[in-house]
């Protein structure tokens, strides 16, 4: 049999590769293919302009309708138009110099509408992209909250006017820290990487503690301002009719109101846990004391008790603390097992974890508004802090002990 050249390079080709495994083909690269990384830029810009676009128009509307029906006013368009941008910076925690001061205090009602706007958009980025690793996640989160921030700056300078001036680089900072927890919350949501990755079970079961016992002492929080503005309530609308707002003034006083429940709410919290908060430079009020001055005449300011509160209302609002304890002690008795004197060492942690949450809410739910008589409004930080990790780790770990030895 001859020896043919075709048949040469068919045994050469096929000759198997020292080590096992036979050659691979040339032009293409040995092991797995790379996935190539997602082009976020598009899909980033696009969702940054849309809950850009969006959260100007939802505030445009309301304040333009207002404008229109007021009869009284001699401002015009673009005033209008300039003191919605300035409503939608305040949303992202920009403050607002005036003339009399500053004001900075956000109605937290006011920040949920950009979240929301924002989570929608990541969401929908992330499907378009089809982000499936936190890598990706956080290139489409540069490629949203960069140029969402930036925006925010362009329309702190456009809705300056000589009465009021939006900080820009506090509009830059605060856009970008609300672009990153909304959208963020919506790419990583979408892209289910937090279902893919394994955290301990401890983490789990300290984070779920944790946010049922803030959800506790919030709802303590609102259900004692509610308690109190139906008992002043009398004074409630003698201040809502003080200044003759008319139709559309009283729906803006009642929107305003609406959107500073929550931060009623965490006013509600530091005074049933015991610091209290402050209504302008000098003033505390707290179960302990009540020092008040002037205030101002808004229909939500009712609530503020009008002398010192007894000995037994201040007792019943220790249960709200002690009651958020023992719900995040019970949750970490149920999902972890082990001996008393454990679980009550796990359920401590409860009380830290939720100082520092509550500390959060009390720095966002405070600031100033305006004059320097009001420069300081809300709750102090690190006084609800530390009262909540010591009101709440007891009872926790007392409950956590308690349940697990109940069981074994």
């Amino acid at each position: 049999m001859g020896w043919d050249s075709r048949t040469a390079m068919t045994v050469t080709t096929s000759k198997p590769v020292p080590g096992g495994g036979a050659r691979p083909p040339r032009g293409r690269p040995a092991g797995p293919e790379l996935r190539p990384a997602p082009n976020v830029l598009v899909p980033g810009l696009v969702a940054a302009a849309w809950a850009v676009g969006a959260g100007l128009v939802a505030f445009a509307v309301p304040v333009l309708l207002a404008w229109a029906s007021d009869g009284r006013s001699g401002a015009g368009a673009a005033e209008a138009t300039r003191t919605a941008g300035q409503l939608w910076l305040l949303a992202h925690g920009t403050p607002l110099a005036l003339s009399g001061g500053t004001v900075g205090l956000a109605p937290l009602g006011l920040v949920a509408l950009p979240l929301m706007l924002l989570y929608r958009a990541g969401r929908h980025g992330a499907r378009t992209v089809g982000v499936g690793s936190f890598k990706d996640s956080g290139l489409l989160l540069l490629a949203t909250a960069l140029p969402y921030a930036l925006a925010a700056a362009t329309v702190a300078a456009l809705a300056a006017t000589k009465a009021v001036r939006p900080e820009a680089p506090r509009a830059l900072l605060g856009a970008l820290l609300v672009a990153a927890l909304g959208a963020g919350s919506g790419i990583v949501r979408e892209a289910g990487v937090l279902r893919s990755t394994r955290l301990p079970d401890r983490v789990r079961v300290l984070a779920r503690a944790t946010a049922a016992s803030v959800g506790v002492l919030l709802a303590g929080g609102a259900l004692v301002v509610g308690i109190s503005l139906a008992v002043h309530g009398g004074r409630a609308t003698t201040l809502a009719g003080a200044s003759d707002p008319g139709l559309v003034g009283g729906l803006g006083l009642l929107v305003l109101g609406l959107s500073l429940v929550p931060n009623a709410a965490v006013w509600g919290l530091s005074f049933a846990t015991g610091p209290g908060f402050a209504v302008g430079v000098g003033t505390s009020v707290g179960p302990l004391s009540i020092v008040l001055g002037p205030v101002p005449a808004f229909p939500l300011l009712a609530a503020l008790p009008g002398g010192d509160v007894s000995v037994w209302v201040g007792g019943l609002l220790l249960l709200i603390p002690l009651g958020a304890g023992v719900v995040g002690g019970l949750l970490v008795a149920s999902r972890l097992s082990g001996s008393a004197g454990r679980a009550a060492l796990e359920a401590c942690a409860v009380g830290p974890c939720a100082g520092v949450a509550t500390a959060l809410l009390c720095l966002l739910s405070g600031g100033p508004l305006g004059s320097a008589r009001l420069a300081a409004v809300g709750p102090s930080p690190w006084r609800v802090g530390l009262a909540v990790l010591v009101e709440v780790a007891a009872p926790a770990a007392a409950a956590a002990a308690i349940a697990t030895h109940r069981r074994t």
